[in-house]
């Protein structure tokens, strides 16, 4: 008897495994990517937008595809004006008419085949108004440069100092890729060098109405992008310029985040939680959001 009941048991802990197995086994529901926005628009420029979808990050070999089937169009809240993006190639989306004016707020709507409408909505402000750039010698290799913004109005800043030459001309490629964007003027060294950032663990960036702003920059001279500048005739003179970036609220939230994901460790620790990339895609993800640049020299 003691023996059956023993079965009995064994029979129904099986059981009961089994049970435990299949219900595990059934968790994880099939995947559907998101559609991915990356875009980000400056007064004068061209209209890009890159589209993709996102990866499943649970499968091996998973890669991201680019979307080449959208509907895209831009829409200028104030008239209602509807500007279409053609596919120019690897999810690409671009039109040159009525490129993208300061202080007017335009909606991004994409139509993707079995997806609801993904929309976001920004603008490009009008460039801050720099009054005052003053330098002061520290020392060999160090410079402290106070600039000073009038607004009247809130707005955000981001900022860094890059210098140039003849040979080594300002970079004004503009392809409409936030991550290129960001890259070109973190201030963390493992992904800055898209443009030479002279800035090194200074705050460059404000939500502000205008002010006075102070920033030591690393004056290399003669390094500029890794070439010695040993004979001064063959790069001719180096000049160095602030560079200031007034963004969107959208911009800057997402510029913000991706410096906090930076300085973070161990992305790929399951003992981690990596901090958020902000968005603003409704029905999706990314960033669609708008700026004005300018350069002012510093002497």
């Amino acid at each position: 008897m003691p023996g059956s009941k023993y079965s009995v048991f064994l029979l129904f802990a099986m059981l009961t495994i089994s049970a435990c197995e299949e219900d595990f086994l059934l968790l994880r529901p099939d995947f559907k990517p998101s559609v991915v926005v990356n875009s980000i628009f400056k007064a004068g420029k061209p209209w890009t937008v890159n589209l993709t979808y996102s990866k499943d990050i649970l499968t091996s070999g998973s890669e991201i595809l680019e979307i080449t089937n959208a509907e895209v169009a831009v829409i200028e809240k104030n008239n209602g004006r509807e500007i279409i993006l053609r596919h120019i190639g690897k999810g690409v989306y671009q039109s040159d008419i009525y490129p993208p004016l300061p202080d007017k707020t335009y909606e991004l709507v994409v139509n993707v085949p079995g997806y609801q409408v993904v929309k976001a909505t920004s603008n490009a402000p009008q460039k801050a108004n720099v009054v005052n750039i003053i330098s002061d010698y520290v020392d060999q290799n160090t410079t402290k440069v106070n600039f000073e913004i009038k607004d009247n109005i809130n707005n955000y800043y981001i900022w860094n100092f890059i210098s140039s030459n003849p040979k080594n001309p300002i970079d004004s490629n503009f392809t409409g890729n936030p991550k290129e964007l960001v890259s070109s003027i973190i201030k963390y060294k493992n992904i800055s060098g898209y443009l030479n950032n002279l800035s090194i663990l200074n705050e460059n960036d404000a939500a502000a109405q205008g002010g006075t702003f102070s920033t030591n920059i690393t004056d290399n001279k003669n390094n500029i992008e890794g070439q010695t500048e040993t004979n001064p005739d063959e790069t001719g003179i180096t000049k160095r310029y602030l560079r200031l970036l007034t963004t969107s609220k959208d911009l800057y939230n997402y510029y913000k985040t991706v410096e906090k994901f930076t300085a973070a460790d161990n992305h790929n620790s399951s003992f981690s939680h990596s901090p958020e990339i902000y968005s603003n895609i409704k029905n999706g993800l990314g960033i669609f959001a708008g700026y004005t640049e300018e350069f002012k020299e510093v002497k």
